[in-house]
């Protein structure tokens, strides 16, 4: 490990896994992308007030440098760039000045308000989720990537961190979820208005985004709790209860009107959501949605020893309301351009980012086990896998590793009045209709559809 002081002597300098400054990162407009540069080295003071980076140009071989400052109330603050520079020594040595100053934390800009530790007790009673997040060495990791995600959302309203304490935890997280999906895709995020909760705009395409998530009628359901299993009948898990969840939570927030705010009128509008339902439910109810959505239940056909998937219409869900299917086939939804989709806002996903990033408590292994999408031509079931997180074989399921956004969906309405463009969110799985056919579309050639992560310590 190469150690040295800042440029004022003050304070030392040591190197962090890239994965690390990419967590931190988060906090800059546009995450960490820095194209046509990657990341080639990161930094981190000892006392964590300040970090870097060193970017490689592979076009130029040129090097340049990225410092961030930590606010007083934490939040990172980027305080430098510099460049270019024949060696990476030469653009360390300017980093290490940038980065530097033993002096106090960076100043709140005017008029900013300071952004409340996550950690300060509130008058509520913690959840048994926070609890496990706070109090646990098993989800140090977690902790660690959940502070940070939060310190990088653009503006929280004033009951964040008192409902991701308490009862609205999930709702919480899924918030943060979203913005290291959206971040680390290089894509501007801001929350300039109380709702929709997101702007996101990449290159002259843009987005509002209202997150919501499918929550119990009994609120001692879903979070920490026995598991549930899925449904044996596979009829009432594609079309019954869990279904209906989604679809009534998608129909009171389409209640709201988001389209006719002024800063929506005439834009793409999306609904995000996440399953809660129950504890567990996230890792089954997925296929529900978009029978819902489409009007379409996903069936195997067999003929002549031959099985194929067809897509059987529906008009009505299966559950005690009968809901009517097919919201993406009502013109009075055109409005609503997508809806976005991921199993993956959980604690063991941030656990998994932070452990990887480096924060590996001493003892811990994590295990995920899971099933794979199976892209071979005709294939109908997915493939079963289980690796060590911090396996060469794991990292390699990706080229770049795991990332938030490989289990982020997009469900595209074929009737959209402002549809959303697909590179937009590169990083998502895109459904869409095509011929009659419900057809998906991703940079993945491993996609991960369901999966749990064992934490193990010795």
């Amino acid at each position: 490990m190469e150690l040295r002081f800042s440029g004022d002597g003050k304070e030392l300098i040591m190197p962090i896994s890239n994965r690390q400054f990419e967590l931190y990162a988060l906090s800059l407009e546009r995450g960490p992308n820095f194209h046509p540069a990657h990341i080639f080295s990161s930094y981190q003071t000892v006392r964590g007030s300040a970090s870097g980076c060193i970017l490689l140009n592979p076009e130029r071989r040129t090097f340049s440098s990225v410092a961030l400052r930590r606010r007083i109330d934490h939040c990172w603050v980027k305080v430098g760039e510099s460049g270019t520079y024949p060696t990476p020594e030469a653009a360390l040595d300017q980093l290490s000045i940038n980065m530097g100053s033993g002096g106090p934390p960076e100043p709140l800009p005017p008029g900013d308000r300071r952004r409340r530790p996550l950690l300060k007790a509130g008058q509520r009673e913690a959840s048994p989720d926070f609890d496990l997040l706070t109090s646990t060495t098993s989800h140090l990791p977690a902790l660690m990537a959940i502070g940070e995600c939060y310190l990088a959302l653009p503006n929280p309203d004033a009951n964040f961190v008192t409902d991701l304490q308490s009862g609205n935890f999930a709702s919480r997280l899924f918030e943060l979820y979203l913005l290291a999906c959206f971040r680390e895709q290089g894509l501007i995020v801001r929350q300039d208005h109380v709702s929709p909760d997101f702007w996101i705009e990449k290159d002259g395409k843009e987005c509002w985004i209202e997150a919501v998530t499918a929550n119990s009628e009994d609120p001692h359901k879903g979070g920490i709790g026995d598991w549930v299993h899925a449904p044996e009948d596979r009829i009432e898990r594609l079309t019954g209860g869990p279904a209906e969840r989604f679809a009534k939570t998608l129909r009171s927030k389409l209640q709201r009107n988001y389209q006719e705010l002024d800063h929506v009128k005439g834009r793409s509008f999306a609904i995000a959501i996440a399953d809660f339902h129950e504890s567990g439910s996230m890792v089954w109810s997925r296929e529900a949605l978009p029978t819902y959505l489409y009007g379409m239940r996903a069936d195997v056909e067999e003929n002549e020893g031959q099985r194929r998937a067809v897509g059987t219409p529906i008009t009505n869900l299966t559950g005690k309301h009968a809901i009517r299917a097919g919201l993406f086939r009502d013109p009075d939804f055109s409005h609503l351009s997508a809806v976005i989709f991921s199993n993956a806002a959980t604690l063991a996903k941030f656990n998994r980012m932070g452990f990887l990033a480096g924060w590996r408590p001493a003892g811990m292994t994590m295990i995920r086990n899971g099933i794979l999408f199976d892209r071979t031509p005709g294939a109908l079931e997915p493939i079963p896998f289980e690796m060590s997180v911090e396996s060469a074989e794991y990292e390699a399921l990706w080229p770049w590793g795991e990332a938030w956004c490989q289990e982020l969906e997009v469900y595209h309405n074929p009737l959209a009045a402002h549809p959303i463009a697909f590179d937009l969110i590169p990083g998502a799985t895109h459904w869409f209709e095509r011929d009659g056919d419900i057809e998906c579309d991703t940079i993945w050639a491993n996609s991960v559809l369901a999966s749990i992560t064992h934490v193990r310590t010795t």
